[in-house]
């Protein structure tokens, strides 16, 4: 996800390559659509420390009105309208899939796997309207691009319908196991043959071609989560003005979760006839905050459009508030330095000192990803969802959580009784073993002194990890 926008290369047809992501099966002229790939002690309880809010992508996508599949086949899917020929009106249908989600096989020259899409429209007093039946084929070069966990596939259909609302019912799945979910949604499919001034909704693209008339398919290649990575290149949203006699004057803006304008600017869709006007803006990245914002285009007249979400991740794993959020977690890894130049930068120097701080800690430079933040951001998201105690304590927040990230998975770890005898005879502590750890085998020990499900480090264990966690810190820069 991180780095440069997809770019896709090719010709029709061919599956082509785009910094480890794919673009399978490509439709001449996009007619149809085309898909994307590549227990107690008498104590109190101890109140929660506080930190931030991580959101599961899942969570946060659901919230914004996606329809998601569960965290075993992850996918996230959206629907967007444009006019369409006579008095029809085109939707758009957008999923997103990590290659982790399928089973793939081993070919001669790679790696293959396949999934399925099954899409039905249909309205109340009419049943099934359309339904739209594809089979899309992956094929990578590696077997550790199988385990990706970031968006590897985008698969799109371009449908034609009546204005009105509809009933959907989305399944999609892996072909080769029992891997996959089923959805229902309702959908409002705008009328864009009336009279006046509309536009259609901000629609985020990875990249694509405007048209010239409402009956051409547009070729676009849609980003169907509508999320950005933090420090990344610029997001681009797609509009289109219906019914403006010369280029139309408009102001396109950010809004936050409250509906604060984060940012805006003037601008014009000029390209095209009355009938149909089209623009693609770039959203300057290094001006806009992390975490949930929307996008909307309006005239001085009042007209605007319908608002699109747009998400400013972190990471394909997590999604956050704030910069300040961020800060809590980094410090794991961070030295003194680097979180005080990261606090109190300013946002354009901010983007730089993160992707500094990332590329300082790059094992192999050469590739497109960084092996490091992404080994990092999952091993964040497994102590969360693994490590979380009781009464609220997120799982990244604990002492197992913050080694495991710090660290990574033990060579081994085991229940161990501790102390008093418990009358149950449960367990109160954890031993991890780290056969290699820097400085040599480590054996740690998480007690639970309280019986409150709280494991915490014992003093010798907690300077031992620290001695460790310290040679893992690059040294400030000079």
């Amino acid at each position: 996800m991180h780095g440069s926008p997809l770019r896709f290369v090719g010709s029709p047809g061919r599956a082509v390559r785009a910094r480890a992501r794919h673009c399978i099966g490509l439709l001449p002229a996009l007619v149809i659509g085309f898909a994307c790939g590549g227990g107690g002690s008498g104590s109190e309880e101890p109140e929660p420390r506080g930190g931030p809010a991580l959101a599961g992508p899942l969570e946060t996508y659901r919230q914004l009105g996606f329809v998601t599949g569960p965290g075993y086949f992850p996918a996230v899917a959206a629907f967007t309208s444009l006019a369409g020929p006579a008095d029809s009106s085109f939707v758009l249908f957008g999923l997103s899939l990590p290659n982790s989600a399928l089973r793939f096989q081993r070919e001669a020259d790679g790696f293959v796997a396949q999934y399925t899409v099954a899409l039905s429209f249909m309205t109340a007093d009419s049943g099934l309207v359309k339904r739209v039946d594809r089979t899309e084929t992956v094929r990578i070069p590696s077997f550790q691009e199988t385990g990706r966990s970031d968006e590897s596939l985008v698969f799109q259909h371009l449908i034609s319908l009546a204005p009105g609302r509809y009933i959907t019912i989305l399944q999609a799945g892996d072909a080769n196991s029992s891997r996959g979910f089923r959805a229902q949604d309702t959908i409002e499919v705008a009328d864009y043959g009336v009279r006046g001034l509309r536009y259609s909704p901000p629609i985020v693209v990875y990249g694509g071609q405007g048209r010239r008339t409402r009956g051409e398919a547009p070729e676009l290649i849609l980003n169907p989560r509508h999320t950005s990575p933090y420090g990344g290149a610029d997001p681009r949203v797609y509009i289109e003005a219906y019914g403006a006699d010369a280029p139309a004057p408009v102001v396109v803006s950010v809004l936050d979760e409250v509906g604060d304008v984060v940012w805006s600017t003037q601008a014009s869709i000029a390209d095209g006839d009355s009938l149909l006007r089209h623009a693609t803006f770039e959203l300057p990245a290094n001006r806009l905050p992390l975490g949930r914002l929307f996008v909307e285009v309006g005239a001085a007249a009042g007209v605007k459009s319908v608002p699109a979400p747009l998400v400013i991740s972190l990471s394909d794993q997590w999604i956050v508030a704030s910069f300040d959020e961020v800060l809590q977690f980094i410090g794991y890894i961070a030295n003194r330095a680097e979180l005080d130049s990261l606090r109190q930068s300013n946002a354009a120097d901010r983007r730089l000192l993160w992707d500094r701080f990332w590329e300082r800690r790059d094992p192999i430079p050469a590739t497109p990803v960084n092996e490091f933040r992404d080994e990092f951001f999952e091993r964040v998201r497994y102590a969360t969802d693994q490590f979380s105690e009781p009464p609220g304590f997120p799982g990244w927040r604990t002492d197992r959580g913050e080694v495991y990230i710090v660290l990574g998975p033990p060579t081994y770890m085991q229940e161990r009784f501790v102390g008093r005898d418990d009358p149950l005879g449960r367990p109160n502590a954890w031993e991890w073993l780290y056969a290699s750890a820097p400085g040599g085998r480590l054996v740690l020990l998480f007690h639970d002194r309280t019986g409150f499900g709280r494991f915490e480090l014992t003093p010798s264990s907690a300077a031992a990890y620290r001695a460790a966690a310290d040679r893992l810190r690059p040294r400030p820069e000079k």
